[in-house]
């Protein structure tokens, strides 16, 4: 079989270049795509067996948070050309809607068209099923094949004393973390909040790190973190490179994920790949992972209060089978292993 992705991989997310490499061992051959209309598909019909989506919006996002009809008819009649001149159409549902959108009803039925129309869906747990069915009526040809750990993308990790010091961090501090895209929906404000409930409660630091493409977002950050000790904003307009994600990942002790939603997540899987402990909200992918021995779970209504509870579990808890239990699941999501169990299973149904 021959895939081509929408989009292809890119830098700043190394989860997609790790999916098709691991594809490719397993006889599914990677071709980039191109801009996907009928010039593409009609030139490249019959080279290429499957059509891999992941976000949608781009595709029928009216620019302005909702869902532009025209805009969706258009895609849906392209996906119709497609499956006409014989290509099979995949989705990876990251998520249910796309963040920091309307849930209106237009968007309701922008995924509830889509997703009668693709022919295979895989979810990264197997409680998306629940989801699939109860929103959107799809219950046929669902493909289970979870996130796969980091360790490809860093394969030489520093230890915590030497990644400290490059970073002047004092070794006896405990440090949280939160970084990627800082946009409102990833609750960085929540977690500087929780800050102050910290105190006295040892050396502590809250490191926000990452993107910040909304101004009025990263003033209020800035404003809210002057008043509170141990907070450390580093706020940018691009995205942390490799390297200081290793870096940083290796010199802190817990990962923050304080998000208003959260689906699936990267951050579970980069976390464990480090052997840190990360807290998150009860929900989705997290909501079976409360006994794994490094997720530390509150509930989303809670969050105001149960947010630093959590994180002083974290510091009062011991380090080592944190580290043994994060590792241990780390090595459990293989990403040769996932995609060889997935792929079985796709060309048994595509």
């Amino acid at each position: 079989m021959v895939i081509s992705s929408f989009p292809n991989p890119f830098p700043g997310n190394p989860y997609l270049s790790l999916l098709y490499a691991a594809m490719e061992k397993q006889g599914v051959s990677y071709r980039r795509s191109g801009h996907f209309g009928q010039e593409w598909l009609r030139s490249h019909r019959g080279e290429v067996d499957l059509l891999h989506f992941h976000w949608l919006d781009e595709y029928y996002g009216d620019g302005k948070g909702s869902v532009s009809i025209r805009r969706l008819l258009v895609f849906l009649t392209k996906l119709l050309l497609a499956k006409a001149l014989g290509y099979r159409v995949l989705w990876t549902m990251h998520n249910l809607y796309p963040h920091n959108r309307k849930r209106d009803f237009r968007a309701w039925l922008a995924r509830f068209l889509f997703i009668q129309l693709v022919d295979v869906i895989l979810i990264n747990f197997p409680g998306a099923r629940d989801d699939l069915a109860g929103r959107f009526w799809r219950r046929r040809k669902l493909v289970v094949l979870p996130h796969g750990n980091y360790d490809p993308v860093y394969p030489e990790i520093p230890d915590r004393a030497t990644a400290r010091k490059g970073l002047g961090l004092d070794a006896d501090e405990f440090v949280f973390f939160l970084f990627g895209g800082i946009s409102p929906y990833k609750g960085a404000h929540a977690a500087i909040e929780a800050m102050k409930s910290l105190a006295g409660h040892g050396k502590v630091r809250l490191v926000v790190k990452g993107q910040c493409l909304d101004r009025d977002y990263a003033k209020r950050l800035a404003d809210m973190a002057r008043g509170v000790p141990g907070v450390d904003l580093h706020l940018g307009l691009d995205d942390v490179t490799d390297e200081l994600v290793c870096q940083w990942m290796a010199a802190v002790d817990c990962v923050l994920a304080p998000y208003d939603e959260i689906y699936t997540s990267g951050m579970l899987y980069l976390a464990a790949t480090f052997g840190k402990s990360i807290i998150a909200p009860r929900q989705a992918i997290f909501s079976d992972l409360g006994e794994s021995g490094f997720v530390y779970l509150y509930d989303k209504a809670h969050r105001d209060t149960q947010l630093a509870e959590c994180m002083s579990q974290v510091m009062a808890a011991s380090p080592d089978p944190i580290r043994r239990a994060s590792r241990a699941f780390a090595d459990a999501h293989d990403w040769d292993r996932l995609v060889a169990q997935a792929v079985v299973e796709l060309r048994r149904i595509v």
